[in-house]
């Protein structure tokens, strides 16, 4: 397929809906799907990828690899909080459908780790006013006044950190979000919207979720809970996309950012000293876990307000890179279509408090002391990394490089160059010898990383 195919030759409006869901792992659909109607609904009306993976496991590098096509380091953006005047933000399709008549939205209901504004080639941003407030507020505003005003649009003047904002979970507005984010389409003839759910971010807290019972991982449970309410949220919104006419003529993208781990077993690596499992937390920390990188994906096509498709399930591996493609070529020629760029793609880890690596012993206290020397606010109130211990957070990381057979990796923690044949499921690995070619792949984008760690 061809890459960046050029929107201007649309011969007609064709708007463009990606609806991301974060922290949704693979596993979770397969397990849970029955909990999870409307989003089992939309995407068995079109083609499924089953071996979709993200580049880095976070939220901000991911979604500014899915607007660029790029991996982290050649965007910027390689870190969660990084500054965003250290992103790429000249070249994004976000930009080139805003410059083609789009009109452009992007919606996210918790900002603290994602600073996206409209500098990304979009009109409006819908959510919470993004700032270091927002880390600091959330657990005072639970009384009956901050309640009542965070159900309107007034909180939003008064309490714009608060407001829509998922992380304020005693009193986020579900449907709000929903109906601010249509709202802000304002008609117009073509549309590309990006919507973010975060509801199912650690710590899988939502007052619209219904209790689980009967699981013995509490974790699993509360983040399955959190999971219906996005699930609400999908079926509330594609409903107002086909009421107001947005489906017409649309192609609809369904992902996650990422996937989770929840401290179960994952899979099994087989070495010559062994056997072990692959288990662990969150996201955005283990190369090798599959409940961690690989996501959701799937491409709906409407028209007249109806799936345009046959239903088909696609097995070989893509990556979030290679979404902006899809979308231009849509765009551009009316034919959907997803394809890998390369055969093989790299993945990273971000950075990895030791505080946070274990749920069951998780003290916020010291996650705050550990990465308090980390970060500066800036003059527009907005939390973000600091530049100068970027280089050794970098060189801290794990860089590899996932095949469909295969993934390879450097690890600075030992200091070697580590390979694994891959299983159909990608959860039983086998160590292998790694191959110069991988090596060479795998030192020429630490470079580049290194590079963009520099500004």
């Amino acid at each position: 397929m061809p890459r960046h195919v050029p929107v201007a030759a649309a011969a007609q409006a064709r708007n463009v809906i990606v609806i991301g869901i974060d922290s949704l792992s693979a596993r979770a659909m397969k397990d849970d799907g029955e909990l999870l109607p409307n989003l089992v609904g939309l995407l068995s009306q079109g083609t499924a990828f089953e071996r979709a993976y993200t580049p880095l496991g976070r939220t901000y590098p991911a979604w500014v690899s899915i607007l660029s096509g790029r991996s982290p380091a050649d965007h910027g953006a390689i870190f969660n909080l990084r500054g965003l005047e250290q992103a790429d933000r000249s070249d994004l399709v976000s930009s080139t459908l805003q410059a083609a008549g789009y009109r452009t939205v992007f919606a996210i209901d918790e900002r603290r780790f994602s600073n996206i504004d409209e500098s990304f080639g979009f009109d409006r941003v819908v959510g919470p006013k993004a700032g270091a407030l927002d880390f600091l507020l959330q657990g005072f505003n639970d009384t009956p006044l901050t309640n009542l005003l965070l159900q309107t649009r007034l909180g939003g003047v008064l309490l714009p950190h608060s407001w829509l904002n998922s992380a304020s979970f005693a009193n986020y507005d579900e449907q709000g979000l929903v109906d601010e984010t249509v709202a802000a389409l304002s008609g117009a003839p073509k549309v590309f919207l990006a919507v973010h759910f975060e509801s199912a971010h650690y710590p899988y807290k939502s007052r619209h979720a219904a209790p689980r019972t009967g699981d013995s991982n509490r974790f699993r449970a509360g983040y399955v809970a959190a999971l219906t309410v996005v699930d609400w949220q999908i079926g509330r919104l594609m409903s107002a996309l086909r009421d107001n006419g947005y489906l017409e003529n649309a192609l609809v993208i369904v992902l996650s950012d990422h996937g989770e781990s929840l401290g179960e077993a994952e899979g099994e690596i087989s070495s010559a000293s062994g056997r072990s499992q692959i288990s662990g937390y969150g996201h955005g920390a283990d190369i090798l876990s599959e409940d961690q990188s690989r996501v959701v994906l799937g491409l709906v096509p409407f028209e007249n307000g109806r799936p345009a498709a046959s239903a088909g399930v696609r097995t070989d591996q893509v990556s979030l890179t290679d979404v902006r493609a899809a979308i231009e070529h849509y765009v551009g020629t009316g034919a959907v279509s997803l394809d890998a760029a390369s055969r093989c793609m790299t993945v990273e880890t971000g950075i990895r408090f030791a505080a946070a690596a274990n749920f069951l012993t998780l003290d916020e206290r010291k996650l705050a002391r550990e990465g308090a020397g980390y970060y500066e606010i800036d003059g527009h109130g907005r939390l973000h990394l600091r530049e100068s211990i970027l280089p050794p957070l970098v060189r801290a990381k794990d860089v590899g490089l996932r095949c469909r057979d295969r993934i390879t990796y450097y690890s600075p923690a030992s200091g070697r160059y580590l390979a694994y044949s891959l299983d159909a499921s990608g959860r039983q690995l086998t160590e292998i010898r790694p191959a110069r070619e991988d090596i060479e792949r795998i030192d020429a984008y630490r470079a580049r990383l290194d590079l963009a760690a520099r500004g």
